[in-house]
């Protein structure tokens, strides 16, 4: 049989209550404290500040999705074809040829010959084979009717 507590154990109750409450602001005042401190110690903040720094970047990912998609194939500009037309020439020329090869020969820095090449390939125009050492790029083999055409 359950008895009703008394009126001094309720307020025991209550005051622990309270007391509890009371640990848990002042728990979270000295973590904001610890946090704030930790970048003059040379330490990361906590996994707490971690996520804000999170959510933050999230913000600025989707901020960047609303505007639209980012470049990432090279536009077509008379610049860019001229270096097209040399890179395919090049590989009429000699094929199949290694980046190394290729990019002395068109003398552009490896990164621009790859970002050069990157539409080419992604359109056909040009193949790559073997593995990321062994990389050769050439011409795909022409169909019977265009090697017939005059």
């Amino acid at each position: 049989m359950k008895t009703k507590p008394s009126g001094a154990i309720q307020q025991t109750i209550t005051l622990l209550e309270q007391e509890i409450e009371a640990l848990e602001q002042r728990r979270g005042e000295l973590l904001r404290v610890i946090d704030s401190l930790r970048p003059l110690a040379g330490e990361a903040s906590s996994t707490r500040g971690r996520r804000k720094t999170a959510a933050k970047r999230n913000e600025r990912t989707n901020e960047r999705a609303k505007r639209g998609p980012t470049r990432s194939l090279p536009d077509v500009t008379p610049k860019r074809a001229a270096k097209v037309d040399a890179i395919l020439k090049a590989l009429r020329a000699k094929s199949p040829r290694t980046p190394g090869d290729l990019a002395k020969a068109l003398k552009l820095r490896p990164p621009t010959l790859a970002y050069q090449l990157k539409p080419l390939l992604k359109s056909g125009v040009v193949l790559a084979t073997g593995t990321t050492a062994d990389r050769q790029f050439s011409l795909p083999p022409q169909s019977r009717a265009a090697k017939e055409a005059p």
